[in-house]
């Protein structure tokens, strides 16, 4: 049954507003000195979290940032990044977060694409964007949280420092988008989710309010945030259920299979979220067994596919049993969690949460019989809005009234799904998106490259890897290692192939289009 403490938030949250700036309202109306953020020796409680948020809020409406303003965001894991996230809200902005591995040319583009008319970034992270800022016109104002590196940034510190503490009046509607999530376009450039906020408070009423199940939360959680902020199911899901009922949440900057475990047993954590290769690192690090991490009692896994075996290590290392859950950045982020079924079926990523319905059908929208394989397609409250300033895309996406994830899926007899296959050729690397024709327009530009064609490679660590398969021009030489370097300038690292092989030639249609499946078989990837 739904818990008392879990009863008692969402009360004073559905009382005090339905937007995300009102997500700390059950905190603060029951104790504000109960502790928010455990990071780095640091112990932040609610209260103090709510009056950093209110200090970036008025920071903003101070510079002339107007509610329903794009505010970017490059920072990592670490508080000023929760207080950033707040602060958007409370000024009634839009948050765009990105990717801290994305490189100058993608951030780029990026900020063009959303209009962000203010930027915040880390210090070491915001070098790389000296370049680009001259050609961005639109941005307006660049916070720097850590020592300034660039000319004429605001310093986060002082910046908060002049602001108040006083909630300001500027208000959003649940209807309105609060983030823009980009995730990787099928023509090579990343497009905008808007997803509003009630798309995302729907997912973690949704969750919060399941009947059965170790998803029902107390007063005494504590749940461990290692995986990035910027990604939607750390700063939607994950970020938002701790926040909303009240709960203590262990911070973390950087992944490290020992100083996770540690965590466990230090603050006696419940509620643990990752993604497939970190629990492939913690099966395959020796020593681990020496904390004690039976506190555990939800411990879920999401971005990608979790091979059963991982499952099965896991539970014997900890004791927990993992729940797979799926979503998109579109869903808010959730469809469907085996922590919404009775049972866990190891393999299947359970049954569609309360409020969404998921289906299985054919290229013409007609349903499958159960255990067929089809797209997965999902309407419900939490579906996203659009994409920002594409609305053929959009369009796409939502014809006929249901979201067409994209995913080829199944379903049992008991409603659980299993996701089989993709209709794209998307690669996911350690439960980052990458689509091949975002990495195939950078090789090309080589002037070495005739042809290439991006294909996965199957990675026990990652899941997948990124492999290029490239025919250069005549009389012509390349080492793999030069086009890997060539691409990590201008990608990602999880973008940038892991491999490259070279080849005279690349199977195609008789329409000229590379037959992926056929290269796959070629090349032993299938």
């Amino acid at each position: 049954m739904t818990s008392e403490w879990t009863k008692k938030c969402f009360a004073f949250r559905k009382k005090n507003g339905e937007t995300l700036a009102d997500m700390l309202e059950p905190a603060l109306q029951i104790d504000p000195t109960r502790i928010a953020i455990h990071y780095e020796g640091q112990a932040i409680s609610f209260g103090e979290l709510d009056q950093a948020a209110n200090r970036v809020a008025n920071g903003l409406i101070g510079l002339g940032v107007k509610p329903g303003s794009h505010v970017c965001i490059h920072v990592d894991n670490r508080p000023e990044f929760i207080y950033i996230f707040f602060g958007v809200m409370r000024a009634g902005c839009v948050l765009v977060p990105t990717n801290v591995m994305y490189t100058a040319y993608e951030m780029k583009h990026i900020i063009e694409d959303s209009g962000a008319e203010a930027l915040f970034v880390i210090g070491p992270l915001a070098a790389k964007l000296k370049d680009i800022l001259p050609e961005l016109p639109v941005l307006k104002h660049v916070i720097e949280v850590g020592t300034p590196e660039l000319d004429g940034s605001l310093d986060f510190a002082s910046f908060c420092g002049s602001s108040t503490t006083d909630r300001p009046d500027a208000t959003a509607r649940p209807d309105d988008t609060a983030i823009i999530q980009y995730t990787s376009g099928t023509t090579g450039k990343p497009k905008g989710a808007m997803v509003s906020h009630a798309n995302i408070l729907a997912v973690l009423d949704s969750v919060s309010n399941l009947d059965e199940g170790p998803i029902v939360l107390q007063d005494d959680d504590v749940s461990v945030l290692v995986l990035p902020l910027f990604h939607a199911y750390a700063l939607d899901l994950i970020l938002g259920l701790s926040l909303i009922h009240a709960t203590s949440l262990v911070l973390m900057n950087r992944f490290d299979t020992e100083e996770v475990f540690a965590s466990f047993e230090r603050y006696k954590v419940t509620l643990f979220s990752g993604a497939p290769p970190m629990f492939h690192a913690f099966v395959n690090t020796p020593g681990l067994e020496k904390y004690d991490a039976s506190s555990l009692r939800l411990v879920s896994s999401g971005a990608a596919p979790l091979p059963v075996v991982l499952m099965e290590r896991f539970l014997e290392l900890t004791g927990a049993q993992i729940m797979e859950g799926y979503g998109l950045s579109e869903t808010a982020p959730t469809l469907s969690s085996n922590a919404a079924g009775k049972v866990t079926k190891p393999g299947s990523v359970g049954p569609p949460i309360p409020g969404v319905k998921m289906r299985i059908v054919d290229e013409n929208d007609v349903d499958l019989p159960m255990g067929e394989v089809g797209e997965i397609i999902a309407q419900g409250p939490n579906i996203f809005k659009g994409y920002w300033q594409r609305e053929e895309e959009t369009a796409v996406a939502m014809r006929g009234g249901w979201f067409h994830t994209g995913d080829m899926g199944r379903v049992d007899e008991d409603g659980y799904y299993y996701i089989v296959d993709r209709m794209t050729d998307m690669i996911i690397v350690s439960g980052y998106n990458v689509y091949p024709i975002e990495v195939e327009n950078i090789i090309m530009r080589h002037p070495k490259v005739m042809d290439c064609a991006v294909i996965a490679k199957a990675d026990d660590h990652q899941g997948e890897s990124v492999k290029a398969c490239v025919v250069l021009k005549p009389d012509v030489t390349m080492e793999a290692d030069e086009m890997i370097a060539y691409c990590l300038e201008h990608l990602a690292k999880f973008k940038a192939p892991k491999y490259v092989v070279f080849r005279d030639s690349l199977p195609k249609s008789p329409t000229g289009k590379v037959v992926k499946r056929e290269l796959r078989e070629l090349e032993g990837d299938a």
